[in-house]
C-alpha cells in the first residue's frame, strides 16, 4: 500500500510539471511573438499590453524605477521570452532529475519484491522438503501373469497346463527369496506379493534384486505358448495407518498392465527427485485415471523407475 502511493505520488508530480512545461513554453511562444509586433509597431489591445507588461515588470521589478528600464523597453519581451525558455529548460531538468529517481524507486521495489519472493519461495521449498522428509514407508508390489496359448488344432497333443498355480508358484518363490534386512513387513495381497521398506537410501539395491530375482524365476518357467510378465508397483507414504489404502492404490497402479517394469507414481518420484536425486531416475509411462469412482476423473501420471549407477 505504502509503495503504491509513493508511485502515485511520482505520477502526479510529473503530471503537474508536464502541464507547468507546457505552460511555460506557451509563454516563451506568447512573448517572442508579442517581441515582433511590438517591434514592428503594430498597434495591439489594451487587454493584451496590460497582460504582458504586468508579466515583464515583474521580472524586471529591480529596474523598474531606473533610467535602464526605458531603454530596454524594446528588448524586455524577448529578454522575458528568454526567462520562460529557461524556466522551462529547468522545469525539463527537474522532469528528468524526477524521473530518474522514480526509475530508481521502482528498480528497488522490484529488487525489495524480487528478493521478498525468493524468501517466500526459499521458506515454502524448506517447507516442502521437511514435510517430504516426514516420508517414513516405502510399499512394493508384484504381480505375475501367465498366459498359456492354446489352440484347437493342437488341443489334443497339448499337455495340460494350469497357469494359475505356476503364477501362485513364481510368487510364493519371490516372497521367500527377498531376505533384505530393508524388508520391515511382507506378505501376499490381493493375488500379489509385497514388501513394505523404510530405507530409502539403500532401496535401489533392493528393487534391483528384486527385479533380478523375479526375472530369473520367470525365465525357469518360459516354455513355448507361455507368456508369462511381471507387473510392478511402488509409493511412498507418511504414516503406517495409511497402509491398507496404499495397498488398494497399488492394485490400482499394477492393474494398468504396465510389464516388466517398476512403475512409480508421482510422489514417488518428488520425494527422490529431492531428498536422494542420486539413487533413480524416471521415465514418463503416461497418464492414467485410478479413481475408485467411475463417474470421477482423477488422472495421475505414471513413471517407470530406474536406478542410476
Amino acid at each position: 500500500m505504502f509503495l503504491r502511493v509513493i508511485d502515485k505520488f511520482f505520477y502526479q508530480l510529473r503530471q503537474i510539471l508536464s502541464i507547468i512545461v507546457f505552460i511555460l513554453i506557451g509563454f516563451s511562444c506568447l512573448f517572442f511573438i508579442y517581441w515582433l509586433v511590438f517591434n514592428a509597431k503594430v498597434q495591439m489591445p489594451d487587454f493584451l499590453n496590460t497582460f504582458v507588461w504586468s508579466i515583464i515588470d515583474f521580472f524586471a521589478m529591480s529596474i523598474k524605477n531606473k533610467p535602464l528600464y526605458k531603454e530596454l523597453i524594446p528588448v524586455l519581451p524577448i529578454a522575458t521570452c528568454g526567462i520562460f525558455i529557461l524556466l522551462t529548460y529547468i522545469a525539463n531538468c527537474i522532469m528528468v532529475i524526477l524521473e530518474n529517481n522514480h526509475r530508481f524507486f521502482q528498480n528497488c521495489v522490484d529488487s525489495y519484491k524480487d528478493n521478498l519472493a525468493k524468501t517466500i519461495n526459499t521458506e515454502l521449498h524448506n517447507d516442502f522438503i521437511n514435510e517430504l522428509k516426514r516420508t517414513s514407508y516405502m510399499l512394493v508390489k508384484i504381480s505375475v501373469t501367465v498366459i498359456h496359448h492354446t489352440s484347437y488344432l493342437t488341443a489334443m497333443t497339448d499337455k495340460d497346463y494350469n497357469p494359475e498355480a505356476v503364477e501362485n508358484f513364481i510368487k510364493k518363490q519371490i516372497l521367500e527369496s527377498m531376505n533384505s534386512n530393508l524388508i520391515k513387513s511382507r506378505g501376499i495381497n490381493n493375488g500379489s506379493v509385497y514388501f513394505l521398506l523404510t530405507d530409502f537410501a539403500q532401496s535401489k539395491d533392493f528393487l534391483s534384486e528384486l527385479v533380478s530375482k523375479s526375472s530369473g524365476f520367470i525365465n525357469k518357467q518360459i516354455q513355448p505358448k507361455v507368456d508369462i510378465n511381471f507387473y510392478c508397483a511402488v509409493d511412498l507414504f507418511n504414516d503406517f495407518s495409511e497402509f491398507d489404502d496404499k495397498l488398494i492404490y497399488l492394485d490400482k497402479v499394477i492393474n494398468l498392465k504396465i510389464a516388466n517394469k517398476i512403475a512409480a507414481t508421482p510422489r514417488t518420484k518428488v520425494y527422490f527427485d529431492n531428498i536422494l536425486p542420486s539413487e533413480y531416475y524416471f521415465e514418463v509411462m503416461g497418464e492414467y485415471n485410478l479413481s475408485s469412482d467411475p463417474q470421477r476423473a482423477n488422472n495421475v501420471m505414471i513413471y517407470a523407475i530406474k536406478r542410476k549407477c
